[in-house]
């Protein structure tokens, strides 16, 4: 390959890699430019965080529910 097609390749994948910068650290939809500004980096990590903290509650509730002895509906008594 000559140097002008390794320039054309290389100004290529410089492009590619500016547009994935400007897309994933550039603001989302619903800011605004102020003190509440948010990536769309940042919104992502946030929604992921708050996915993974009902997920552990949800298992957290469910792990005290397994611990407890289990009731005969009827009588009331522990069953075995």
């Amino acid at each position: 390959m000559d140097k002008m097609s390794n320039f054309l390749i290389g100004a290529a994948v410089g492009a590619a890699a500016v547009v994935m910068v400007n897309y994933l650290l550039g603001p989302s939809n619903e800011t605004t430019f102020d003190e509440g500004y948010q990536s769309r980096l940042d919104k992502a990590l946030d929604d992921g965080k708050h996915a993974a903290d009902e997920r552990e509650n949800e298992l957290r509730r469910q792990f005290e529910e397994g611990k407890r002895p289990r009731r005969d509906l009827d009588t009331g008594q522990p069953l075995t």
